[in-house]
């Protein structure tokens, strides 16, 4: 029955994690940088949804069209003036650059609102539904659903919409792509601020059943960068494959062993698959 359950609590956290990794895989996959502030964006869309909250009473299911508009912006700016300074240049330059964003944006936050951790608790927080021997959490249940949403409006995004198919064209040939008339950096702009804000949507989920804090990022840069290479770099459905196969192998080691184990389970995932299988589960990630 413990079994069941972990299985249960895994698929569920696979859908965030698959969520959050999106944004990720989506920013490798057309621009080839690893945005090392990724986690950052979880952060402080988790920071939107809670003040949203506890200022103005905003259930945080409803928040999340602001938390995605606020991060798309963000995301926006951060491109235009920042990191577009280092497409082209060797990986390393955006590995500094966004190592060093991560640094501004987590210590602002500490700075601004305290290493406390927070909380956002609604009349239905405690709720749960009983299937049988297995016990499904409302807050949890709603979040899977809404992550498997978002997956999906982004993959119908990318392949059924003309801005979809220029980022995807972008994606591919960046010198054709502007042969053809495709404003290639407003695409790195839109494709940046996409991926925020998608990631900060996976951060108001997370807000709602889980502590908001300023320390959250990097942890969940880890985890995302694990769920891509597991699913394929810069395939946007490898990374619900990732996501779901990561948060049920960490919720049956941890019921199972340890928590501990959890993480060492992981790496260890993650080392088979670069040395077997660097294209991902799928096959269909990109190979550097």
């Amino acid at each position: 029955m413990l079994i069941l359950q972990a299985l249960l609590n895994g698929i569920l956290l696979g859908g965030v994690y698959a969520t959050f990794s999106a944004g990720f895989s989506l920013i490798f996959g057309v621009m080839g940088v690893v945005n090392i502030a990724h986690g950052e964006m979880i952060m402080l869309g988790a920071f939107v949804t809670f003040y949203l909250f506890h200022l103005l009473g905003l259930d945080p299911f409803l928040s999340l069209p602001l938390s995605f508009g606020l991060m798309f912006l963000l995301g926006y700016l951060l491109q235009r003036l920042v990191i577009n300074r280092v497409i082209g240049a060797p990986p390393i330059m955006s590995y500094i650059l966004t190592f060093g964003l991560h640094l501004v944006i987590a210590n602002t936050a500490l700075l601004a609102w305290t290493a406390d951790p927070r909380t956002i608790t609604t009349a239905y927080s405690g709720a749960s539904l009983s299937l049988g021997p297995l016990h499904l959490p409302v807050v949890q249940g709603a979040t899977f659903l809404f992550c498997l949403a978002i997956i999906y409006g982004l993959h119908f995004l990318l392949n059924r919409t003309q801005v979809g198919r220029a980022i995807q064209a972008t994606a591919q040939d960046r010198e054709m792509a502007r042969l053809m008339g495709i404003n290639v950096g407003r695409i790195y702009a839109l494709t940046f601020g996409l991926g925020a804000g998608v990631t900060a949507l996976a951060g108001s989920l997370v807000a709602a059943f889980r502590y908001v804090e300023v320390g959250m990022g990097l942890p969940y840069t880890i985890i995302a960068f694990c769920v891509v290479v597991l699913g394929g770099m810069g395939y946007i459905p490898g990374a619900l494959i990732g996501g779901l196969v990561l948060g049920v192998v960490g919720s049956l080691a941890t019921a199972v062993f340890t928590p501990g184990w959890s993480m060492a389970i992981t790496f260890f995932l993650l080392y088979l698959m670069l040395l077997f299988r660097p294209a991902g589960i799928t096959g269909k990630g990109i190979v550097e």
